[in-house]
């Protein structure tokens, strides 16, 4: 009997280490974002120059794949100042050519690696021209096209909206950030947040 309670106990106290702590673990936005109805919503606040994103993305691109149905994941490039809008304007490309899947973890790459500065528009060009089977002409059209401007403008008012002050940073339900760690534990806590928010 003893022994049964014994190790009823040492269960409860490893599901308590386990549980996330708010301030520890996340902290909650001074002003919660609108999600999509009926899904919790996971954005990685992300740049294409931060190497704490680079080491992140190789975790985090395996565990986007496994998401349950209920969960939508996508990445936000962060805009602090003008300097990084290019960097937006060239994410907002990705996405709107179909690429981002295929380009997203090589401009990660040649930013944080190489020191390729894909802000300037001549080393972005030269990056293009080595993805085998891409038509840089007709991206190129894309990321100077003027749609483009209301998506950096977007990436930079999500910046302020949820007050991204680090990258990576991950927000789920649009109200829960969790504080920086290194990958494992981060998505651990992320998935943590996951349940916390669907109980809401």
């Amino acid at each position: 009997m003893k022994k049964w309670l014994f190790a009823v106990l040492m269960a409860a106290s490893s599901f308590v280490q386990a549980a996330i702590v708010e301030g520890k673990d996340y902290v909650l936005l001074a002003k919660p974002q609108p999600t999509p109805a009926g899904k919790v919503e996971v954005i990685e606040f992300f740049s294409y120059h931060c190497i704490h994103c680079f080491n992140l993305e190789p975790s985090i691109a395996a565990w986007s794949k496994k998401l349950p149905k209920d969960v939508q994941f996508r990445r936000e490039q962060i805009v602090w100042g003008q300097q990084m809008e290019p960097l937006a304007r060239l994410f907002a490309t990705f996405k709107t050519t179909n690429t981002l899947e295929r380009l997203h973890a090589p401009a990660l790459t040649a930013m944080v690696q190489q020191h390729v500065n894909l802000a300037d528009e001549a080393e972005l060009g030269k990056f293009l021209a080595a993805q085998k089977g891409l038509d840089t002409k007709a991206f190129m059209q894309v990321y100077k096209s003027f749609g483009m401007n209301a998506q950096v403008a977007r990436a930079s008012q999500m910046t302020r909206d949820y007050a991204i002050q680090g990258t990576p940073t991950i927000v789920v339900a649009g109200k829960y950030a969790a504080k920086a760690a290194e990958p494992a534990q981060l998505l651990k806590v992320v998935d943590e947040l996951i349940i916390k928010a669907r109980g809401k």
